[in-house]
C-alpha cells in the first residue's frame, strides 16, 4: 500500500497540519488549532473526522468560547451525548433537547 503524504497547511476541521512527528506505532501529525494550540493527532483520526479541534477551545457561545464539557454540565447533559448530537444538529437544538424540565 502506498504511503499517504499530508503536506503542511492541510486543513482538517479546525486543525491545520504543521508536520509529521515521530512516534512508535500509528502515524501522528502536529496540528495547530484555530485557537492557536498545537496538538499531536493520529492520521486516521484526522482523516475520519474523529478529531477536528484541540478539544480545549470549545465552541462559540454567547459572545465567548466555552468547552463542550462545561456547556454540557451547564445544561445537565453528558458530554458524550452533546458531542454526538452536534454531529447531526446545531448547537441550539442539541442544548434544547438536553434540558432537564
Amino acid at each position: 500500500m502506498q504511503r499517504l503524504e499530508i503536506p503542511a497547511g492541510t486543513p482538517y476541521g479546525e486543525l491545520e497540519v504543521i508536520r509529521e512527528v515521530s512516534s512508535s506505532g500509528k502515524r501522528r501529525f502536529l496540528c495547530r488549532c484555530s485557537c492557536g494550540t498545537e496538538v499531536p493527532v493520529r492520521l486516521n483520526h484526522l482523516r475520519s473526522g474523529h478529531t477536528a479541534s484541540c478539544g480545549k477551545c470549545g465552541v462559540e457561545w454567547k459572545g465567548g468560547r466555552i468547552t463542550l464539557t462545561e456547556l454540557a454540565r451547564k445544561y445537565k447533559i453528558k458530554p458524550s451525548t452533546l458531542r454526538a448530537r452536534l454531529k447531526v444538529m446545531g448547537l441550539a437544538e442539541a442544548l434544547e433537547r438536553g434540558r432537564v424540565r
